[in-house]
């Protein structure tokens, strides 16, 4: 092992020296172009973290390189990681990606070795990585993109994608859960008129996905078409995608399966100085299913590799953020529309309304139809599936917020908010049993320039919360949020943040957390950010992946560096 990582970082060394080289070097050569570069994340953490509801001893020590060399029209990159102990997943130290791109021409890009592609808005392919959330469906395989104009003044644009390659997804909730995918895409889109694209789009996976000691084989065969008008001030999109898949019988599932999804989104903007309104609806139906068999581990189930958009509220507060609906996109119906107003100059500065209301709801209730003491569920009939419903036993989930922004000058900026959220998780076996929250949250802000390139940053937030599933006197709690921060741009900024509970079932059996935060920009290339202090922790979701951050008290430092 020491021999093999020794070996790997020979390997890293010899690449920078060798960049350094023909940078030194590209400038006697008249038709060479040399430009290297190199990306550094370090990460450290110590302190204690709370699991379910244990104090344990936490530490992390993260560095992840991203080297890349480019001679002429080909690029070379790799990224040496060293996470041992990692903060969340798996121990890793070595070589995590590499690659090697042609992309000299307009028309042509070619890559081999690991990338990330979205297709569309991603209904059968959208790959990417998210690391505070230990969540990375990147593709190692090889890509070519070609492109191409016909025409003179009636431009007809085409463009055609194949991509293939093997995917390797470990499950954020249990990092020793691996599903893997052998995929294979190809994608066409045509602009036959400026304001008009056409695409299709077809992925083709087997798979192998793990439940418990078992592992179902899968064949699954996406096909999905898309297109999107654009005219001044009006867009539309509109996509759709059918997913079959086939498994293999096993001891798990003694027969094989023929399974059927699909999904659809579509969204609509309009836009005019001072007004915007947009609206995104959603029919995800990848595969429902009775509450008996639902599990992330089903081998019919919506791939990692695919991940249509949320159409809710992308929160950015604290205290709403940690209340975020978690899309079903196996089963879920619903829509958001978010209306943008910026009224004319007033009270001698310049204000800004936000309004926002998102839906959704499962598409069917269920009913046990089996008259014994075993639970055999069967879908009630509903003609109009295609809207989201709001009782209880469609596990609906609603939100309708309002912020208004004021800039009174270049100095003096407000901002404040309501927000109103209502979700149930409906419990099919047991009504009453189901898991209702209310939320209303007022977050306020306010900042300051009060010498040229200082700024003080006021930030309040109160959340009023209404949780069902609790004996009557810890059902209505609140919580607060308030930081306050100094900054000097570009140079430094200081927050010191506290939040405050009255909740008396808070797992972690506090009420109160602090914290302090300083980012110093050392130059335009060096980054070092550090905290101490201690941080709630709870949900996190970004782009419909979702997990649970555990509370943490201690020390973290972050240097980000660019060469």
């Amino acid at each position: 092992m020491i021999l093999r990582e020794s070996n790997i970082i020979n390997c890293v060394v010899l690449f920078i020296v060798l960049s350094l080289f023909l940078y030194e070097n590209g400038y006697s050569q008249n038709n060479l172009n040399v430009k290297a570069s190199l990306n550094n994340l370090f990460r450290y953490g110590s302190g204690k973290e709370i699991v379910n509801g244990l104090e344990n001893t936490k530490e992390y020590f993260e560095n992840i390189s991203d080297a890349r060399l480019q001679v002429n029209d080909i690029v070379f990159g790799v990224r040496y990681e060293i996470s041992k102990p990692i903060e969340y997943g798996v121990d890793f130290i070595g070589i995590k990606k590499r690659y090697i791109e042609y992309n000299g021409a307009d028309v042509l890009n070619v890559r081999a070795g690991d990338f990330w592609e979205i297709i569309g808005r991603g209904l059968s392919m959208n790959t990417f990585e998210q690391r505070q959330l230990y969540y990375d469906t990147g593709i190692d395989g090889a890509r070519i993109i070609f492109k191409k104009n016909i025409g003179g003044k009636n431009t007809v644009k085409i463009k055609s994608e194949i991509l293939a390659g093997n995917i390797e997804y470990r499950d954020y909730l249990s990092p020793e859960r691996i599903e893997t995918y052998n995929v294979r895409d190809f994608n066409f889109e045509i602009s036959p008129v400026k304001f008009l694209n056409i695409g299709t789009n077809y992925v083709y996976s087997t798979g192998s996905i793990p439940s418990g000691n078992v592992v179902t084989q899968i064949k699954a065969y996406i096909p999905e078409f898309f297109a999107s008008v654009t005219l001044p001030g009006f867009q539309l999109y509109s996509s759709y995608a059918h997913k079959h898949t086939n498994t293999e019988a096993n001891e798990l599932y003694p027969f094989s399966l023929s399974a059927d999804g699909d999904a659809y989104y579509g969204s609509l903007s309009f836009t005019k100085p001072g007004f915007g309104i947009t609206f995104e609806y959603k029919n995800y139906r990848f595969d429902i299913t009775t509450p008996d068999n639902q599990s992330t581990e089903r081998p019919t189930k919506m791939l990692p590799f695919q991940n249509p958009p949320t159409a809710v509220k992308e929160h950015t507060t604290t205290l709403t953020s940690r209340t975020p609906h978690v899309t079903d996109f196996n089963d879920e119906v619903g829509g958001q529309i978010e209306i943008m107003w910026a009224p004319k100059k007033t009270f001698q500065g310049n204000l800004f309304f936000i309004l926002n209301g998102s839906i959704a709801s499962k598409h069917y209730s269920f009913t046990d139809i089996d008259t014994g003491s075993r639970v055999t569920f069967k879908a009630d009939e509903r003609k109009y599936n295609f809207i989201p419903s709001l009782k209880d036993a469609f596990s609906p989930f609603w939100e309708v917020s309002l912020e208004a922004e004021y800039y009174l000058s270049d100095k003096i900026f407000a901002k404040a908010g309501l927000f109103q959220q209502y979700g149930v998780l409906y419990n099919d076996i047991y009504a009453n049993g189901s898991d209702k929250k209310r939320l209303l949250t007022i977050p306020l802000e306010m900042r300051y320039t009060f010498i040229k390139d200082y700024t003080l940053k006021f930030i309040f937030e109160n959340q009023w919360a209404y949780y069902s599933l609790r004996i009557p006197e810890n059902q209505n709690f609140t919580n607060q949020f308030a930081a306050i921060s100094l900054s000097r741009s570009p140079d430094f900024s200081f927050t010191l943040s506290s939040e405050f509970t009255n909740d008396k079932s808070e797992p972690t059996g506090k009420n109160m957390w602090l914290e302090a935060e300083l980012s110093y920009n050392l130059n335009q290339s060096n980054v070092v950010i550090v905290s101490y202090g201690s941080e709630r922790g709870g949900l996190k979701c970004t782009s419909g992946i979702c997990r649970y951050v555990n509370p943490f008290d201690g020390f973290r430092i972050t240097i980000q560096s660019k060469f």
